[in-house]
């Protein structure tokens, strides 16, 4: 094991039992017991097929959205317009599929998923060009964004495409939506499992091939860690922070196949609850590595569905509260570890 993953691994774990304190703490000082309260969720977070099905259902987006934010954040570029930029594509993922109800469905979902791909991956290159011609933040342009891109497709709904006194889009029906986990595994009964939960899988696998072992993942790395460096070998800086946008942002879109293909089957405003913006978390706990995003997706996941099992006991909204521990957390581990290394002597 190298210094850096045994630097990352000791700041996560630092991450983790920092929070896992002060949530017990906080749990104390509400008047409950830790320990119920923490066997309630084991119990119906991971002891059930239900449980463990809706845990990965919801475990799902966070793992496209964290990998196309990985994708920007190692080129040193905070991408904080993920909400704007998945429900851009997750919209027009929902548009093209309804023109494509007479195609085999694996083509339909492909077309539409390339679609998707593209809008959001367009929403992606506004900022990436005003940063690259004006060196304007990715950071405000990205935030403002949100706001553009949500308002916009409010308008769009409302005056064209959504069905009479709803916010949704037409339905692309039964017959074009995929099948469920429990379909094959009854183990998943109930849950809204579905097979982009395996494609998810193979798009952070694909993702982590794109950033650790490619040439462009070589470019993206090396701006990342020394922009002024990066233009002296030769790297066309300007390029690859393009490139990062349009990628990032493009693979943030595929949380839309999930909901429409996979559960619901067509797109509704503020379906993504802000999910966005709880995939940059996500994607800071596992230190922007595709494979460490698939395990922490799963952990906010758990906490998400786990916050609806202890509302009984506590409120729901504590989980709000442990997901902002974390960020917090994981950004003051990271100054504990690399204190502790230079005291050693070891960076």
């Amino acid at each position: 094991m190298t210094l850096q993953m045994k630097s990352n691994f000791l700041s996560v774990f630092l991450s983790l039992a920092f929070t896992f304190i002060i949530l017990t703490i906080l749990i104390v000082v509400i008047g409950k017991d830790p320990l119920e309260v923490y066997s309630l969720i084991y119990t119906d977070v991971f002891t059930s097929g239900y449980g463990i099905g809706q845990t990965l259902f919801k475990a799902t987006p966070l793992i496209f959205i964290a990998c196309g934010l990985a994708v920007c954040f190692h080129a040193s570029l905070f991408n904080i317009g993920a909400e704007g930029q998945l429900n851009a594509g997750s919209f027009v993922i929902a548009l093209t599929a309804l023109q494509l109800d007479s195609l085999p469905l694996v083509l339909a979902i492909a077309i539409s998923a390339v679609a998707g791909f593209t809008a959001a991956g367009i929403v992606g290159l506004i900022p990436a060009i005003i940063k690259v011609k004006k060196g304007v933040s990715e950071v405000i342009t990205t935030i403002m964004m949100n706001f553009v891109i949500l308002a916009l497709i409010n308008y769009l709904m409302v005056d064209f495409f959504a069905v009479k006194s709803t916010l949704r889009t037409v339905s692309i029906g039964d017959k074009n939506m995929l099948g469920k986990a429990s379909d094959i595994f009854p183990f998943f009964e109930g849950s809204s499992l579905n097979i982009t939960f395996v494609a998810s899988l193979v798009t952070a696998f694909l993702v982590y091939v794109l950033i650790y072992k490619s040439t462009f993942g070589y470019k993206l790395r090396a701006v990342g860690f020394n922009e002024v460096a990066s233009k002296y070998i030769g790297i066309k800086v300007s390029k690859v922070v393009i490139a990062s946008f349009f990628i990032g942002a493009g693979i943030a879109s595929f949380a839309g196949l999930n909901f429409i293909f996979g559960y619901k089957g067509y797109y509704e405003l503020g379906f993504s609850n802000n999910i966005g913006f709880t995939a940059i978390a996500v994607a800071l706990l596992a230190k922007n590595n595709p494979i460490g995003i698939i395990f922490s997706s799963i952990l906010f996941a758990a906490l998400d569905y786990g916050g609806l099992a202890v509302n009984q006991l506590i409120p729901k909204e504590v989980m709000l509260v442990v997901q902002g521990l974390i960020i917090l957390s994981i950004l003051s581990s990271d100054s504990i570890v690399r204190n502790f290394y230079t005291k050693k002597g070891l960076v």
